[in-house]
Order: structure tokens, then sequence, then C-alpha cells
């Protein structure tokens, strides 16, 4: 039996919260006039709130919530005729998520450092039958229990995405699961924000899990853009696991790179009041 896997959980690694892959949008006229407006809002945003010696209070559920990823954010062009319903998910103390980067060669995940509290905001906008896949925007805000311990969390985070430029085979196996596949990722800087660069990272997965007698087919990509703000790392990602190999394209990078910001204003402005 071989399918294509929406979700899967190998080796250790649970890719629901870390990789939504990505796929190339059809009509670009509008998305790219959509993008190039709120790029051009988010840069005298940008400019409005620049960075300052401040006193930074942490947000609590309702204004993490808030601050994430919301209906609104998600055009129509990339909902697919849909209603986007994010689904939102909180999380403290043990329990917290950590900023999830790539991948190594055995199939373990590479990771930032655990946050405090953390906040995730899913929202499909695309679900296909054949081959069975969906393609999701995300994003994630990973809140810290002090700036200092955010300051260190990002420079941890950024020395730890220069491990994941390359090309890594992934060759894993354990409790009757093997994955073997090869992982590109590019990582790259993008302005700075609040006085500090941005992180994006692009992903190209094509992966093979055999569990338990059946054979997963996971072939995707994924975009996507951290920054510091306040307290917390926050990303954005677009990705799909549709089986498209075209890769993530440039109106969905620059969607993802124009709601990073949006959202990292979002938390420094919370947490700056």
């Amino acid at each position: 039996m071989v399918s294509r896997a929406t979700r899967y959980f190998a080796c250790g690694i649970d890719l629901r919260s870390t990789f939504w892959w990505g796929g190339r949008m059809r009509s670009l006229m509008r998305p790219t006039l959509a993008v190039g407006a709120s790029a051009a809002l988010t840069v005298s945003l940008a400019l409005a709130y620049p960075a300052q010696a401040a006193t930074y209070t942490p947000l609590g559920e309702r204004s993490l919530a808030a601050s994430s990823l919301g209906a609104g954010d998600v055009p129509r062009w990339m909902s697919h005729g849909t209603r986007p319903e994010p689904q939102r998910t909180f999380s403290r103390g043990a329990a917290a998520g950590a900023p999830g980067l790539c991948v190594d060669k055995n199939g373990d995940e590479i990771q930032g450092r655990q946050a405090r509290q953390s906040m995730e905001s899913r929202v499909v906008t695309r679900v296909t039958v054949d081959p069975q896949g969906s393609t999701d925007v995300v994003s994630h805000i990973f809140q810290y229990r002090t700036r200092a311990a955010a300051e260190r969390a990002w420079s941890y985070l950024s020395a730890t995405a220069a491990r994941c430029e390359g090309r890594t085979e992934v060759n894993g196996e354990g409790e009757g699961i093997t994955t073997r596949g090869v992982v590109t990722t590019e990582v790259d800087q993008t302005r700075p924000l609040f006085g500090t660069r941005g992180i994006t990272i692009l992903a190209d997965i094509d992966l093979v899990i055999d569990a338990f007698d059946t054979e997963f087919d996971l072939i995707g990509d994924s975009y996507t853009a951290y920054y510091l703000a306040g307290m917390s790392i926050i990303s954005v990602t677009f990705g799909s696991n549709d089986g498209d190999s075209r890769g993530v394209g440039r109106v969905s990078r620059g969607f993802v790179d124009t709601m990073s910001i949006v959202i990292a204003q979002r938390v420094e402005r919370r947490t700056l009041g």
C-alpha cells in the first residue's frame, strides 16, 4: 500500500508543528498587488516602532491569540474560495514549543530553545485528494521569560539555523519505522526589524517513510520567516505536501515575509503596552 501522507510522525519527529510544505499559486496578478500594498504598509509601521530601550511585559493567552494569524489575515486568493478557520493551540511550561528549523541526517529535528509559552495558529487553505495532501499557513509565537532570555534564544536560533544550510540525506530507523530521502534547505537573513535582522528558511523535502508495512511518499516544500519581537520569537510558514515539486513561488514567499512582519509588530506593540 502506497499513499501520500498529509501528516506523519516518524523516528521521533513530529513535523506537524515544524514543516508546512508549500506550492506555487496559479494566479499572480492579484496576489502580487495585495502583497505589494501590504508590504508598503508594514515598512511604514516598522519605521514607526524602531528598536529602543524599553520595559517589556509578557502577554497572556488572549493577547497571544490576538497577535497570531487570524482568518482575516489570509487573502481570498490563498484561501481558494473557502472560509479560513484558524486552529489555535496554546501551551505553557514543559508543553510549550520551540522554533523548529530543519532535520539532520538521522531525521532528528533541529530546534531553537524551548519557550515558556507558545501559541500556534494554523489555517488549512487547500486539501487535495489525488495525491492526498494539503496547503497550510501557520504562525508561531514563542514567548520567553524575559527580554534577555528571548535575545539569548534568538542568538542560539541564528547560530543553529546555519547548520540547516545545504543538502541533507536523511536515513533514520527506529521502532519499526524507517525514513530515507533528501532535504534541501536555504537559509538567509532579511532586513532588520526593531534593530534585528530576521531569518528565512526555504526547505525542499523528498522523503519515503516505511511504517508498519505501509509506505508514505512525502514530497513538498516550505518557506518560513522568523523575527525577534518583544519577549518572543515569531515565525510564519507557508507550505504544501500535495506532491507539487515546483517549489514555493515568489508570491507565497512575499506573503510570508509580509505576514511575519505584521505579527512581529503586533507582538512588539502589545508587549510594550
